[in-house]
C-alpha cells in the first residue's frame, strides 16, 4: 500500500521549480531552433541570428557540456559569425562543437526513457533501449558531428532535416526528442 501511495504521489507531484526551469528551458531551446531554422531557409539572414544567438545563450546556461543541444547551438551560431565575415570566431566556435559532440557520449549513455502513464521510470540507464537503439543513438551524434564538419569545410548540408524533424518529432519531452532536435535542427539548407 505504501508503495502505491509514492508512485501516485510521484506521478501527481508538482514539478520542482528547478524541473519547471529545465522543461522551460528545453522547449525555449528548441522553438528558437525551429524558428531560426524555418528563417534560415527561407532565405532571412536577420531573424535566424538573433534567434540562434539566444538559443545558444539557453544551452550554455542550462545544458551540461557534453549536451548534444549546446553542439548544435553553437554550429548555428558559428553560421551567424560567418555571415557576419567573422571567419576567425566561426572557426573557434566549430571547433568548440566538435568538441562538444565528441563529449555527447557521456549524455547518451545516461539517456533515460520518457516516463510511462503510471508516473514511474522504467530502467533509468540505456540498457532498456538494447544494442540496436544505443547503436542509432550513437548514429544520430555522429550525424550531427557530420554535419558540423561539414559546415565547417563549407560542404552542402542535407535538406532534408528540419522536414525530418517535424515528422518524427515526439510529442512528449525526452531524451531522445533532445537529442533528434540538436541533430535535426542544425541549419538546414537554404531553398534555391
Amino acid at each position: 500500500m505504501a508503495e502505491a501511495i509514492s508512485i501516485v504521489r510521484g506521478a501527481t507531484a508538482t514539478p520542482s521549480p528547478a524541473r519547471a526551469v529545465a522543461t522551460a528551458a528545453d522547449l525555449a531551446w528548441e522553438r528558437y531552433q525551429e524558428q531560426a531554422a524555418i528563417a534560415y531557409r527561407a532565405g532571412d539572414p536577420i531573424t535566424p541570428s538573433r534567434l540562434w544567438s539566444s538559443a545558444l545563450d539557453i544551452a550554455e546556461k542550462h545544458f551540461g557540456r557534453g549536451d548534444p543541444r549546446l553542439a548544435s547551438s553553437l554550429t548555428n551560431h558559428a553560421l551567424v559569425m560567418r555571415r557576419r565575415r567573422h571567419d576567425y570566431q566561426a572557426q573557434k566556435l566549430l571547433r568548440e562543437a566538435l568538441t562538444v559532440w565528441d563529449d555527447s557520449w557521456r549524455w547518451i549513455h545516461l539517456m533515460t526513457p520518457d516516463r510511462t502513464a503510471r508516473g514511474t521510470r522504467r530502467s533509468d540507464r540505456l540498457e532498456i533501449y538494447g544494442r540496436d537503439a544505443r547503436a542509432w543513438f550513437k548514429a544520430l551524434a555522429q550525424q550531427g558531428r557530420a554535419a558540423t564538419i561539414a559546415l565547417k569545410h563549407r560542404d552542402a548540408l542535407p535538406a532534408r532535416g528540419l522536414e525530418q524533424w517535424f515528422a518524427i518529432k515526439p510529442k512528449r519531452m525526452s531524451d531522445l526528442r533532445r537529442l533528434l532536435g540538436a541533430v535535426l535542427l542544425i541549419a538546414p539548407k537554404p531553398r534555391a
